[in-house]
């Protein structure tokens, strides 16, 4: 129990699909095989369009993965800790039995992502982009209301809402950093959050950070913090992926699985999974 609850803080506290310099090889001594992992996903990944909208999820999710860690190269000064992650991850995933193609084009995803992330710096303007994602967090909201037994509203609530978390967005925009703590005391608090989410589970039974860790970018203007926000839009992946679940009728894979094994291998090797089931539905 303690060492399951240990690989699920492992796995949820960094962002849910997201990799870092030590998740492959956590993957490699406590995660399932690729084949078991491919298993589960392609059985909850049938239906083309829920396919293609954990595509668009994948590339969501591989930008605010390398632009997180391009926040860390800056914060300790090195240029390392993004080109050692796509390379073992990169590693890890070249490994897989999936077919040639789609090792490749996964690994040029990886090295595209942490070099674009590099050269484009997101952290300069990720207070605008996030009232761009603003549309895609309250969705993902949608879809947990029926969890707290709240009915989902309408599209004229959903543009209320929307109205009324941009203007709220705008006006953290204009008090960035309100909180005045330092940035070592604020990555605690932010991380102590992350834990005790991650330990919780909610009635779909996924860690209750899953349900409210979109709204990291909050605590991001408060604390004047660009990797808190670049880290919601793992939880707001995940969330999307399961609204393209609840599209297309099919379960969602991750709140099935039990073993923390199974969820450690499902989510380090969801490009390739996800690559690979886009690949089996377009040729067999």
């Amino acid at each position: 129990m303690a060492t399951s609850s240990l690989v699920r803080l492992c796995i949820y506290v960094p962002g849910t699909f997201y990799c870092n310099p030590f998740k492959p090889f956590l993957n490699a001594v406590a995660g399932s095989s690729y084949g078991m992992a491919y298993g589960h996903f392609r059985r909850d990944h049938s239906d083309p369009l829920n396919v293609w909208l954990h595509v668009g999820c994948l590339f969501l999710q591989i930008f605010g993965n390398f632009a997180l860690l391009d926040c860390l190269d800056r914060t300790l000064g090195t240029r390392s800790v993004a080109p050692f992650t796509a390379a073992a991850w990169a590693l890890a995933l070249g490994r897989t039995p999936s077919p040639p193609s789609v090792r490749a084009f996964t690994i040029a995803l990886l090295a595209v992502a942490s070099r674009g992330c590099a050269a484009l710096a997101p952290r300069d303007y990720y207070a605008s982009l996030m009232l761009l994602t603003g549309p895609l967090e309250l969705i993902c909201y949608w879809l947990y209301l029926p969890d707290h037994n709240l009915k989902r509203p309408g599209a004229p609530w959903f543009c209320a809402a929307l109205a009324a978390r941009t203007a709220f967005c705008l006006f953290l925009r204009g008090h960035v950093g309100l909180l005045g703590v330092t940035p070592a005391v604020g990555a605690a608090g932010v991380v102590a959050l992350l834990m005790v989410g991650s330990l919780v589970r909610s009635r779909n039974n996924l860690p209750l950070v899953s349900q409210f860790g979109s709204a990291l970018w909050v605590p991001a203007l408060l604390l004047d913090q660009p990797w808190v926000y670049f880290l919601s839009l793992s939880f707001m992946g995940a969330g999307l992926q399961g609204v393209a679940h609840e599209i297309t009728r099919q379960k969602g894979t991750l709140n099935q699985l039990t073993d923390a094994g199974y969820e450690l291998a499902h989510t380090s090797f969801f490009p390739v999974l996800t690559l690979q089931s886009l690949h089996h539905s377009s040729y067999g």
